[in-house]
């Protein structure tokens, strides 16, 4: 028995080892890194349970948004934090505090190998470890059975996450009530280990890791990366413009995500959250000279999905400067709104490439392409960067 026919039709998020009785179904990663359903058929009992609750097997409700905005926080503490504009985090502090449970993804470095996965939390001090940009699967397995339990005990939960894994949360939790989702717009997802792979390709002789920032605001907004390494207890820190990282040229180029991304059934204008929040891409062409606002930060959109979605922004809007905004302007950004990402045949090249010479020939193709270009880039970044 299979959970699914082809690896387009898996996301892999793991509600199918939720639901099996028998605990006959783990999650395991294929050559590429990326983890998919495996059935121990010594235990499996072909109930059908994990292929009638999947996804891409039944039907599902969506929303399209009625009410779109313009976000940015007015907590400088959580702006800071933010890749954005601090919506998540703000929603997310003010729902602990009303007694609430949150559910968000993390990113964990332990012996300079980062993991990613969704905590379940009722302390205010675990948002500031879900805030950040993280372009990379986030493993939600361990964090469904936590949030059947907390269902079970009548809790309020608030999940945050891609689509998909919004879309497993509400078939495990059967309409409950008290469950509120918000996804984010998503492009796709590359595997956890393709990107310890990159970083491996840029840590330095003798250091360890500590921690990465996608998103690095330090040096103002924009696609900045900050890597932190450590040494005898001395933490040392490298910043680096986006265009210079294979990682993040091959993720923007849409060319290191899982299978299922390119036929994403999310990727449309209704949605199956509650909320959906995402970049706020070309707002000063949109807003420019027909509002006051303040473009040197990074605004979130924010979409409301249904009557749970406007509770939410009823519960913080005074924590934001909100805007009104039509979700067509939105959409003029944000091209996951309308289509999946597009696959390309230098999608498989470069994942074939990765899969059999690891991920150094995967960095040496990408400066190999750029050539001289590269190496005038790094000198400008060490000369202005810093």
């Amino acid at each position: 028995m299979e959970v699914f026919n082809n690896k387009g039709e898996c996301c892999g998020c793991g509600l199918c080892t939720t639901v099996c009785k028998k605990n006959a179904i783990v999650m395991k990663e294929d050559s590429k890194g990326f983890i998919y359903p495996e059935i121990n058929e010594e235990l499996c009992i072909q109930c059908g349970m994990c292929t009638k609750i999947c996804s891409y097997n039944s039907e599902e409700i969506f929303n399209t948004p009625i009410e779109s905005y313009a976000a940015l926080t007015k907590n400088k503490r959580v702006l800071s934090k933010s890749a954005s504009g601090g919506v998540f985090a703000t929603i997310a502090e003010q729902f602990i505090k009303s007694g609430g449970w949150v559910c968000g993804s993390v990113m964990e470095f332990k012996k300079g190998i980062a993991t990613c996965y969704h905590r379940v939390t009722n302390k205010l001090n675990d948002i500031e470890k879900m805030q950040g940009s993280k372009y990379v699967q986030s493993d939600i397995t361990d964090a469904l059975p936590e949030i059947k339990q907390l269902i079970s005990k009548k809790e309020k939960i608030l999940f945050c996450g891609t689509p998909c894994q919004v879309s497993a949360v509400k078939k495990m939790a059967a309409d409950y009530d008290e469950l509120y989702t918000i996804d984010i717009i998503c492009h796709g997802v590359p595997s956890v280990h393709l990107y310890n792979e990159f970083l491996k390709c840029k840590s330095s002789k003798n250091r360890e890791i500590c921690d990465f920032l996608f998103r690095d605001k330090s040096k103002g907004k924009g696609f900045k990366a900050k890597l932190v390494e450590e040494i005898n207890g001395k933490k040392t820190e490298k910043i680096y413009p986006a265009h210079l990282l294979s990682y993040y040229h091959y993720f923007l180029k849409s060319l290191i995500y899982r299978e299922n991304c390119y036929v994403c059934k999310y990727a449309k204008e209704a949605r199956c959250s509650d909320m959906t929040i995402g970049d706020y891409w070309g707002i000063q062409k949109i807003f420019e000279g027909k509002i006051k606002m303040d473009f040197d930060q990074s605004w979130s959109c924010v979409m409301i999905n249904d009557q749970k979605g406007k509770i939410l922004l009823k519960n913080t809007q005074s924590a934001f400067e909100l805007v009104r905004t039509q979700l067509n302007d939105i959409k003029q950004g944000n091209a996951q709104l309308s289509r999946p990402s597009q696959r390309t045949e230098e999608r498989e090249r470069i994942l074939n490439l990765f899969e059999n010479k690891g991920y150094k020939a995967v960095e040496k193709d990408f400066k190999r392409k750029l050539g001289l270009k590269y190496y005038g880039l790094l000198l400008r970044n060490y000369i202005y960067g810093r």
